[in-house]
Parts: structure tokens; sequence; C-alpha cells
């Protein structure tokens, strides 16, 4: 919840006055501006149209006539639609941050949160990603989230998106460095449908060979689209130089050599290892929990047997990549990092405070307090140096590690001069904080954190995340509780143990000028 740290119908009753008012006459016949095809605005309709003592004849329009043969009932806006139960007063159940977790028999968990939505949507999350994999299989959670939704043993990859088509539902997968997610939207009354072919794209996946040639050859043609997205390669180099290519250093994203690794028997194997009911949690909003639990144990009945797997703890290194080449944009990419608080540290949330404080952003980015105008990073380094083109500070939450870092782009002939600034302003964390601005960071987190239980998806997510990292669900009123007991101290406190960790680096562009590791690294010694 915390890292991240977000139709109107028409009713012919309603507009049969206006329909009236502007309908034709006998008197507006010899009128072209006043006809059935040419519907008259009030700018061209004289006095006399509407206050003649004479009532002209009513003839219903095309509109009114739809209405009148409408199979729907004209129910005023002011009544009760029929059909539509009754809801009771005070706060809805999304807000309440109330849900409900099961353990079944096999160890695999569920949990639900009611809605009043007619739309559901269901996940399942998974224990696995990048940092459990090796420099031979590396990248292979991100192109099985790519072969997800192919072919399994019940039926083809077309049946597959046509049955998805007919329900309307809408269905994806993902992975990232700890965490796979199966996730899927549609009507309530879908929900069995769609949650068992989650299970039978999980547990029956065929892996068809012609279907991976394709896919690595997709795959392959989406790598440049992918080396030109700056902010993606930045944020995969600093975990590289932060963990030193291992564990959480590993790419999420699969290297051309490793692609024919990625075997019909590879992807099975891994499924097997990691595909298991202890490591699985099946999360849904909108959905009745008894209703969940009963779909869960009937759909996911062919899981392997779970492996007892030894979780290589992260190792965080600090060093630096980087790779000097003009980009598209004659930019230098530059980001400095450094260890932090994990999901299960006691300083996660004022490292959050600490975030939304320094805040950042774009040089021409418009809008007020709300986009962060009033951070930091704003205030001294964008509305400072008209050289910065932009500073955003980060960060990458992980079960035993995190990464605090701030991203920075200049011109490559100012890039020592960003370097200076950006840590003077990371130095500058370890200082006094004054109260107005510690307010407005706790107000943008608590806000953030409000705002996404607005969004059914991000509230699965939240819900799936929690119990598969803690087990249980802390809700919106708990967490902004512990925003709001965040102090000076705590942020200067998180921020001199932050500092105190090697320095990881990244780079990209022009670095003809940027200084060296170790020049930088002496910036934070104390």
């Amino acid at each position: 919840m915390l890292s991240q740290a977000f139709r109107r119908v028409t009713r012919g009753q309603v507009a049969q006055p206006l329909l009236r008012r502007f309908s034709s006459s006998p008197s507006s016949s010899s009128n072209p501006a006043v006809s059935h095809n040419n519907p008259p605005s009030p700018d061209v309709m004289s006095d006399s149209q509407f206050h003649s003592s004479a009532a002209p004849a009513y003839t219903p329009s095309l509109v009114e006539k739809f209405f009148s043969r409408s199979k729907y009932p004209r129910i005023p806006l002011d009544e009760r639609w029929p059909g539509i139960p009754q809801v009771s007063a005070g706060a809805p159940a999304e807000l309440s941050g109330t849900a409900t977790i099961s353990t079944l028999a096999n160890g695999m968990r569920v949990a639900s949160l009611p809605s009043h939505s007619p739309i559901a949507s269901v996940g399942v999350f998974i224990d696995c990603g990048s940092r459990y994999e090796t420099p031979e299989n590396n990248g292979i959670s991100h192109f099985l989230e790519l072969m997800s939704l192919k072919s399994t043993a019940n039926r083809t990859d077309f049946r597959l998106v046509r049955d998805m088509l007919k329900l309307g539902a809408n269905v994806s997968a993902s992975s990232s460095r700890e965490h796979m997610i199966y996730s899927a939207d549609a009507l309530r009354e879908h929900v069995p449908h769609v949650l068992g072919t989650l299970g039978d794209v999980i547990q029956h996946n065929l892996f068809h060979e012609q279907e991976l040639i394709e896919e690595r050859e997709i795959y392959e043609g989406t790598i440049p689209e992918r080396e030109r997205q700056m902010d993606v390669r930045m944020m995969e180099a600093i975990h590289e130089a932060a963990y030193n290519n291992n564990t959480l250093g590993f790419s999420l994203y699969p290297p051309a050599h490793n692609l024919h690794n990625f075997t019909s028997d590879a992807l099975k194997a891994y499924v097997r290892t990691f595909f298991t009911p202890k490591r699985m949690v099946v999360s849904g909003v909108g959905v009745e929990h008894e209703e969940l639990v009963r779909l869960t144990e009937l759909v996911f009945n062919a899981l392997p047997a779970d492996v007892d797997l030894h979780k290589q703890p992260a190792s965080y290194t600090g060093g630096e990549v980087r790779v000097h080449k003009k980009g598209e944009d004659g930019l230098t990419h530059f980001a400095l990092a450094f260890q932090t608080a994990s999901w299960h540290d006691k300083d996660l949330v004022p490292m959050c405070v600490l975030q939304m404080l320094m805040g950042g952003g774009g040089a021409f980015s418009a809008g007020g307090p709300g986009k962060g105008m009033y951070s930091r990073l704003y205030s001294n380094i964008l509305n400072k140096y008209e050289w910065v083109e932009s500073a955003t500070s980060f960060n990458s939450i992980f079960s035993d590690s995190s990464l605090w870092g701030i991203y920075g782009t200049s011109t490559p002939e100012k890039s020592k001069n960003l370097v200076d600034a950006l840590s003077r302003e990371a130095i500058r964390m370890t200082g006094k904080v004054e109260d107005i601005e510690l307010q407005r960071a706790r107000a943008q987190l608590k806000s953030a954190v409000y705002m996404q239980l607005e969004s059914r998806i991000l509230r699965l997510e939240d819900i799936g995340r929690q119990v598969i990292t803690y087990g249980k669900i802390q809700s919106a009123k708990e967490i902004s509780a512990q925003i709001d007991a965040v102090t000076s101290e705590d942020i200067q406190r998180v921020a001199t143990k932050m500092l105190k960790t090697p320095v990881s680096i990244a780079a990209f562009g022009d670095l003809s000028y940027l200084p060296r590791y170790d020049v930088i690294q002496r910036n934070f010694k104390s």
C-alpha cells in the first residue's frame, strides 16, 4: 500500500420538457432553421416562439418516439431504479480496511474484501521472481509471464482468449523481483469461470514449442523499444549495482542469450518448484469470502507438493554500472542509492515519509503542491538550477532489503554539478526537518494511502501483497496512525543510517564529465 504509495445514462422522462421546447410547430415550417432535421438552438429562436399566446400543436420528436418504444422503463432520476438493492448508509466496505483471511488445508491462503460494485477482481499471488533465479535462467519468471495465457491441457490459447472476450473479462499476468501475479476483472457472476481459467493456466500450461518460438521472436522484437526507456534501464542498472548482480540484482528481463534456455521442460520445472500451495495467495475484491474459499479449493486441486527452498538473503554491496553511450535525448542520466528499511523494518514508514519529503519531478512539470512543487528536490534543485532537467526520489522495497535513491538528468557538461547537487541534498536529510515540510510529507503519504483504496485493482494487489508478506492485513487507519507518529528525529535517524551504507551508482549517456565512483563515495564519508 505504501510503495505504491491509486458514466452517465440519459433517460427520456427527464429530457422530455426540453425536447418539447425545441420541437417543431406549424409556424416553423417556413423557417429552415426550425425543422425536424435542424432543431433550433436558443440563439436562433425569436421571443414570439417562447411567448406566443397561441399554443402550437405538439408533435413528438424522434428521440421521444424512441423512448416511447423502448423496452426499458422510463424512471425519473429521483426514483430508485427497479431491481437495484438498497445500500445501507455508512462507510463502504472498501474504505473500512477490513478483510477476511483463511488458510486452506494444503497451506494456501485466501483473502477477500466485499464490495458493492457489480465488477469483481481476483488474483493469484506467488512468492517467486527474479531474486530466486541464477545467471543461467535469469529472466525466466518474466518469460513465464509472457507465456502465461497460452495453451493448456484443457483449452487452446485461441479458446482461452475467445472465452475471456465473451465474458468481457480482463486477464493479465505480471512479474517482479519477489512476486508473480495472475489477475482478472469481470462481472461478479463470471468469477467462477475466470478463476477457473487462472487455475488452468497456472497448473496445466503445456508450453508448446511453437508458442515458445513465437514468444521468443516477439520478445526479441521488443528489446530495442525497452532500450529506449531510460527510466526502466536506470532502475535495472541501480539494482544491479546495489546487489552486485545477485538475488535482487538480477535483471527482471531475460538477456537475449538466455532465451533459448527457456524450454518447455525448464518452464515446467520452474512451475513445479515455485507454484506450490504455501507460496500462493488467492485474493478477491467484490467476492463473498466463503464462495472464494470454495472456488479456490475446487480450482487449485493439481498443485505440486511444497518444496523446502532455502531463500538466499539479499546481499547489498554497493557499486556502479555505467554505460557511456550518447542517448537519443542527449542527456546524462545519473542515479545514486543506498540501502534502507525493508518491509519488516521498524523504519519502513519513516523512510516512506522521507521519500515524500524529498519528492521531485521534471523541470517542466505543471501543477501545485499536490505534485510535489514544495518538496526539497523541487525547492532546492529544480527551482534553483536551470540546467537540471529532472530530479526525483525513489524507493524499491523488498522483504529483507530496500533501496532509496535520487535519479536526475542534465546536459553532459553539467553532470558533475548534478552529482554534487544531488549529493548535497542527500546529506541535508540528516539535518533539521522543518515542521511544515514534515506535516506536508505526512499528509501526502496518507493521501496516497487513502487514494489507493479508490481503485479496486490496487486494493486487490494491496491485499495479496500484504498477506504474502506479513500474513495479515493492516488497515489504512492503522497505517495512517503510524505515519502521524513519524517525527523529525525519525527522519534524521533513517537518513543517517542510510548514508552510512556504500553508495550505489547508475549512469547512462555521455559520461565524459561524470566523477569517478570513489570521488562520489567520498562525499558521504563522515
